[in-house]
């Protein structure tokens, strides 16, 4: 999997520095063109520009200008894979740079030259440089380019087997590119989770993540990153022993990066290529490949991937037997290995980057201690004002909630004086009816009796069967009048207890034996005399009344009424309950008018069966005691066959 290493190498390189593209002098306008040709890859016209500008026949012609120049012309020979070249610009950087304390160009140059350390294989000095870098950058709080040469660490980390600090790495970077909405940097650090992928063999989840990169990349029209994710996709599908897609892809790549002359990309690829070659038996090709790798690789100086491709080319002739020329390749693959080497070195750099690890926390506590201490200090200076502050929001708040408290309060009022002078000016209109009429009727028959105009029996029962019929409605009306205005009084006296069931609507029915006398109605009365409900004794006998008055008024001459009672588990209350019920042979209702008188509370009044005039006011009476009592109603009645009315009520005290 060490091969994956180049393409890492090889992405993390274009991150290195923004290009800067202004024209105030006419040699930015220069460096302009010099930019703008990298940026298009076009590197031949770009080194032609920037060795232009270092002639400094106009414009800025300081120190620093110089360096940054070298420094990009470092990065153009980098990425044509030119790394002497590209070394000895760095070189020159850091040897004016820190003789003259230019912290930022000697950091960028310290990073330029570890990827061409990298590339030789010398992880020492490589990680040493990248150290240093990342130490410059921090202290200048450059987030940019410290994530560009945080990136370089974590491939470092790949190449020595530390995976895990790698993956953290490149989390970090992604997150960042993300929320700086950086298409350059997601695409890359999608790569680089693809790359960790691969060193961890999960080879279908690497494809994932690097097509992920290559559908940014086609994208933005980033073509040179396009063709190095084709090449590492590519190297993947090898993997997957898939060699034909393999090859597919890795000719995308092979011709994106000829294209634009990148040849440590073509070195890749090429060796790539030679290995699908070689595992499909076509031995020649793959020589081929291999030996297009060592020619690149001595043009460019990367000796990294040496050992690689000798490995790969001593592996294809013991394949095709020819043992003798596999033993003398093996030589000097061996000799470009140099495992004894690289272990210690790798020792070196365990601890290098241990020592590293230690000073970068030791570092970040310093830093955490300084900024507490500024915020200490910023927030002991506001600390008065914002109590301040707080202090009126609150007494504001508080102001506010009383308003609306007190606007609600009379809002509610409002309402309840506008309904009650609405129920009150509705029931004085029923009062002037039904009192004014039986009054004069008792006036009309007591003068009657008095001129004799009664001749016979029959007739003086006439008189008198109307004389009943008019007190019992004054009767009735003043007693629901009684008990309407106790019921609306807000401070009702209401003091429930046990009251015994059967006494009380014994007493009841007593109460209505003239009435029930002259209808002829026959009372069945199967309540139990144990029974108690817990009530408000005052209420129970309002109700009692109004329940067992409507059923004697709706109720036909000789008609029955049966009064039931039983203890019941209620589905709606979840408790202990009574059911009171009374059933009459009536009148009825329909089941609308019945839900009706169940849901509203208007005002209604009806005439019963012998004309008997009513209030309205009885079956508000029994909806508000009961519901003042924790209970309910229930109204089942069909029209000429009765009415089946039902009380609920608690049996015992919560």
């Amino acid at each position: 999997m060490k091969r994956s290493i180049l393409c890492l190498s090889v992405l993390l390189v274009f991150n290195i520095y923004p290009l800067r593209i202004y024209a105030s002098t006419p040699s930015d306008a220069i460096i302009a063109k010099a930019d703008s040709c990298a940026q298009v890859l076009n590197f031949d016209c770009a080194i032609d520009y920037y060795q232009e500008a270092l002639l400094f026949k106009h414009g800025d012609s300081s120190l620093t200008a110089f360096l940054k120049i070298h420094n990009q012309i470092g990065d153009i020979y980098y990425k044509q894979g030119y790394f002497t070249k590209a070394n000895r610009s760095y070189q020159l950087v850091l040897r004016y740079a820190e003789d003259h304390h230019i912290v930022e160009e000697t950091a960028k140059a310290l990073m330029g030259q570890s990827h061409v350390l990298w590339r030789y294989g010398d992880n020492v000095n490589s990680i040493q440089n990248i150290l240093r870098s990342i130490e410059f950058f921090r202290s200048a709080r450059d987030t940019a380019n410290l994530v560009s040469a945080s990136n370089i660490l974590g491939g470092i980390y790949v190449s020595t087997g530390e995976l895990s600090k790698a993956s953290e790495i490149y989390g970090e970077t992604l997150e960042i590119a993300i929320n700086g909405k950086d298409s350059v940097g997601m695409a890359s650090s999608y790569e680089y989770k693809g790359v960790i992928r691969s060193f961890n063999k999960e080879f279908s989840e690497a494809i994932k993540y690097y097509l992920k990169s290559l559908s940014i990349n086609q994208k933005i029209g980033n073509e040179l990153d396009a063709g190095i994710t084709n090449a590492n996709i590519g190297e993947a599908y090898l993997n997957l022993s898939d060699y034909k897609i393999a090859l597919e892809y890795l000719s995308v790549a092979e011709e994106i990066l000829t294209r634009h002359n990148f040849n440590s990309g073509l070195i890749f690829v090429n060796y790539c290529a030679g290995e699908c070659h070689m595992k499909l038996g076509q031995f020649s090709r793959a020589h081929k490949r291999f030996d297009k790798s060592l020619e690149l690789i001595q043009l460019t100086g990367e000796m990294r991937e040496q050992s690689t491709v000798l490995g790969l080319k001593a592996k294809c002739f013991e394949l095709e037997g020819k043992f003798s020329q596999a033993y003398k390749v093996h030589k000097e693959y061996a000799i470009a290995k140099d495992s004894l080497n690289t272990s210690n070195q790798n020792k070196q750099l365990m601890q290098i980057m241990g020592q590293f690890e230690f000073e970068k926390k030791e570092q970040e506590n310093l830093y955490l201690q300084q900024e507490n201490a500024l915020k200490a200090k910023e927030i002991d200076s506001k600390q008065a004002q914002i109590r301040l502050q707080y202090a009126i929001v609150i007494s504001l708040l508080i102001f506010l909630m009383i308003v609306v408290l007190l606007f609600v309060k009379l809002y509610k009022n409002k309402k309840l004086l506008d309904e009650a002078n609405q129920t009150k000016n509705k029931l004085f209109g029923f009062i002037a009816h039904d009192i004014k009429a039986p009054l004069g009727n008792l006036q009309m028959l007591v003068h009657m009796l008095e001129d004799g105009f009664a001749q016979n029996q029959k007739e003086q029962d006439k008189v008198l069967s109307e004389l009943n019929n008019c007190t019992y409605s004054v009767v009735q009306l003043t007693d629901d009048l009684i008990s309407w205005s106790v019921a609306q009084q807000d401070g009702l006296d209401f003091h429930p207890k046990n009251v015994v069931l059967g006494e009380m609507v014994k007493d009841t029915l007593e109460l209505f034996m003239p009435q029930i006398e002259f209808k002829n109605v026959i009372i069945e009365n199967n309540i139990q005399p144990y029974l108690q409900v817990y009530i408000d004794q005052k209420a129970f006998l309002s109700i009692l009344r109004n329940v067992i008055s409507n059923a004697i008024k709706f109720s036909e001459t000789g008609g029955a009424i049966e009064l039931s009672a039983k203890e019941i588990i209620s589905k709606k209350t979840g408790r202990a309950m009574i059911e009171l019920r009374c059933k009459d042979e009536g009148v009825g209702m329909s089941k609308e008018r019945a839900e009706l008188l169940v849901k509203t509370n208007q005002i209604q009044t009806t005439r019963g069966t012998a004309n008997e005039k009513g209030t309205g006011l009885g079956l508000n009476l029994i909806k508000e005691f009961v519901q003042k009592s924790n209970g309910y109603i229930k109204i089942k009645s069909k029209e000429n066959i009765g009415t089946k009315f039902s009380v609920f009520l608690p049996a015992t005290a919560e």
